[in-house]
């Protein structure tokens, strides 16, 4: 949006959207490898979805770092735009590479496929825990969010302020 508008509150939303979903991948990640060591009996494997989560978490650093790298707002705005657009590609990935591939993680979110190596349907337990998560988690990113938005526009007003004081 901010390609087309070239209104600084969608960098802005933009940068806190991948701000906090840079923290929260790696939470999963991290709580991840402590669950996977007793039940797979190993920290880490190179499963297609864990490294495919691996390269999300990599492209949001690296979305991070281009934006430190780059003084003129317009300019890393318009970069960073161009950039998430493309590292987005891979967040779909993420989500369906245990339908395209053969992995250690079951096929929990939606229809069970037989092919899927170990597919399985959530039990009733299981549905009301997942959908309250969901729910809770989507509550803290959009608290989180709305945070990191407002704080976003006063460190953007601080820096309208400080380049028209270096002039």
């Amino acid at each position: 949006i901010y390609l087309r508008t070239n209104d600084r509150k969608w960098d802005i939303a933009g940068l806190a959207a991948i701000e906090i979903s840079f923290v929260f991948f790696f939470i999963t990640i991290i709580l991840g490898s402590i669950w996977a060591r007793p039940i797979w009996n190993t920290w880490w494997t190179w499963d297609p979805r864990l490294t495919t989560a691996a390269i999300v978490e990599l492209i949001y650093a690296a979305y991070l770092m281009l934006r430190q790298g780059i003084e003129d707002p317009e300019r890393r705005a318009r970069f960073g735009a161009v950039y998430a657009i493309l590292g987005s590609i891979s967040i779909p990935l993420t989500f369906l590479s245990i339908r395209l591939l053969r992995t250690i993680h079951p096929v929990v979110v939606g229809d069970n496929d037989p092919s899927a190596e170990g597919g399985f349907d959530m039990t009733p337990r299981m549905q009301l825990t997942f959908f309250f998560s969901l729910f809770t988690f989507s509550i803290l990113f959009i608290d989180i969010y709305w945070h990191r938005i407002r704080q976003g526009k006063l460190a953007a007003l601080v820096e309208q302020l400080r380049i028209k004081v270096s002039s």
